[in-house]
């Protein structure tokens, strides 16, 4: 009996020990959930569209920066710049999504509210959080 009891807290030890070598997290932050690369056309008021590609950078968990190229179909051909800070937000909007990327320019001003979707790609929101009714493609899907 004191074997099978020895044998099987060297079974568990080793369980735990395995699960502490893994490189990744048990639980990602939403943070690194975010990061990567994203393309897309998003609509445009008064062009064709807007070519976007998005970058984000996890900072230790802890954070997020994003760089973002946007180009006006038909009226650019050099993309505009624009970098800042990635905030998480949990259970906002009338349909209480429970997290939403929100892009903050470097000013304070909000240049975008993303929806991570299950397939890894990010779906444009509107500023009041809820769903663009739109016959455009709204998603910004994940190159790498």
């Amino acid at each position: 009996m004191l074997k099978r009891v020895a044998t099987t807290m060297g079974f568990a030890a080793f369980a735990v020990l395995a699960g502490c070598a893994s490189n990744e997290p048990a639980n990602p932050s939403p943070y690194a959930q975010a990061q990567g690369t994203y393309q897309g056309t998003l609509p445009c008021a008064d062009c064709s569209g807007i070519k976007t590609r998005l970058n984000i950078r996890n900072q230790d968990n802890t954070g997020a920066s994003f760089t973002l190229k946007s180009t006006r179909i038909g009226q650019s051909q050099e993309p505009m710049k624009t970098k800042g800070q990635v905030l998480v937000l949990h259970d906002v909007g009338p349909n209480e999504y429970p997290l939403v990327y929100q892009l903050k320019g470097t000013n304070g001003n909000t240049i975008y509210n993303l929806l991570p979707l299950n397939s890894g790609d990010l779906k444009l929101l509107g500023k009041d959080y809820k769903q663009v009714q739109s016959n455009n493609d709204l998603t910004l899907r994940k190159v790498n």
